[in-house]
């Protein structure tokens, strides 16, 4: 397998996760943040998780889009999934909406596993000396 094609692959995904991410941590602060606040408050998450899950999102995809901290908030994403698959939609059926839950998890786990050096600031910033290692199966 050709590793830029692998790497224009990674880059991709992580580009569109970054992208969901936004938007939706965006619209938890759209029209303020007491909506959000209310919510995790009705399925018994304190308040406050409202606003650490928000920035996650918002700030997380931003840095996830440029490829900064690629792997750090992958693994806050896969936490944030985690947390709405166990509370928020914990007992709906899987075509009622978690399987864009179970997807960016799953898209986040290969970012955490492989990272994504194609137009990211984190290889910009730490390409002397390097290397990432080939695995073959």
């Amino acid at each position: 397998m050709n590793n830029k094609n692998v790497e224009i692959g990674l880059f991709f995904s992580r580009i569109m996760i970054g992208f969901i991410f936004v938007l939706h941590g965006w619209s938890k602060f759209e029209g303020g943040i007491s909506g959000t606040v209310g919510f995790f408050e009705s399925i018994g998450i304190p308040g406050f998780m409202a606003s650490v899950v928000a920035i996650i999102e918002l700030a997380g995809g931003a840095a996830m889009i440029l490829g900064l901290g690629t792997r750090v908030f992958a693994a806050l994403f896969i936490a944030v999934m985690v947390g709405a698959l166990f509370t928020a939609k914990a007992g709906q059926p899987f075509l009622s909406g978690t399987e864009l839950d179970y997807l960016l998890m799953a898209g986040s786990l290969t970012l955490l596993l492989t990272g994504s050096r194609f137009l990211a600031l984190d290889y910009l910033f730490n390409r002397k000396g390097s290397t990432r290692q080939n695995v073959s199966a």
